[in-house]
C-alpha cells in the first residue's frame, strides 16, 4: 500500500512537472506598419543620396552661419559624397553666394580636408564654385519659354506653352 502511495504521488508530481513545462506556441508577429515605415525610409534615403551626388553642391545653408564649420546637413551631405567619390571621382561644388572670400576659402578648405580625411585621395579632389549637377534643361529650351512667356502676356501667343527638351 505504501508502495502505490508513493506511485501515486510520483505520478501526481510527474503530471504537474509536465503541465507546467508546457508552452503554448505563438505565431510570431510583425508589426507591418512598422516594416512599411522602414521600406519607405530605406526608399527616401535612396532617392537624397542620389539627389545629393546629383547635385554635388554645398551651398551655404550647409555651413553654420558666418563660419567655415559644416551644420549637421552639410556634414550628412558631405559624408555621402565622400563615399561616392571613393569609387566616381568628379568635381564637388561650394557656391560662395555672397559670402566673402575669405570666409569663403575657408569653408572650401574645410571641404578638401574633409575629403581627405574620408580617403579621397588628393588628385582625385575638385572643388569648384560651378553649378550644382543634374540633368537640367538646355538653353535653348529655356530661350524657347522665355520668348513664349513674353508673347503670351502680350496677348499675341496662344496658351499652348509646348516645348520640347
Amino acid at each position: 500500500m505504501k508502495y502505490q502511495k508513493t506511485m501515486l504521488v510520483l505520478g501526481l508530481i510527474c503530471c504537474v512537472i509536465l503541465v507546467g513545462c508546457q508552452v503554448e506556441p505563438t505565431e510570431p508577429t510583425v508589426d507591418t506598419s512598422e516594416v512599411n515605415r522602414k521600406i519607405v525610409d530605406t526608399y527616401s534615403d535612396l532617392a537624397i543620396q542620389n539627389a545629393i551626388i546629383s547635385q554635388h553642391t554645398l551651398y551655404p545653408y550647409h555651413f553654420v552661419k558666418n563660419s567655415a564649420q559644416l551644420n549637421g546637413l552639410g556634414q550628412r551631405d558631405i559624408s555621402v559624397l565622400i563615399q561616392h567619390f571613393q569609387d566616381n571621382p568628379g568635381q564637388i561644388n561650394v557656391q560662395q553666394s555672397g559670402v566673402d572670400s575669405v570666409l569663403y576659402q575657408s569653408r572650401t578648405q574645410i571641404v578638401y580636408e574633409k575629403l581627405l580625411a574620408g580617403g579621397i585621395p588628393d588628385g582625385k579632389i575638385r572643388i569648384a564654385s560651378g553649378m550644382p549637377g543634374g540633368e537640367g534643361i538646355s538653353s535653348n529650351a529655356v530661350i524657347e519659354i522665355l520668348e513664349k512667356a513674353k508673347t503670351a502676356d502680350m496677348g499675341q501667343g496662344s496658351d499652348d506653352m509646348d516645348v520640347e527638351f
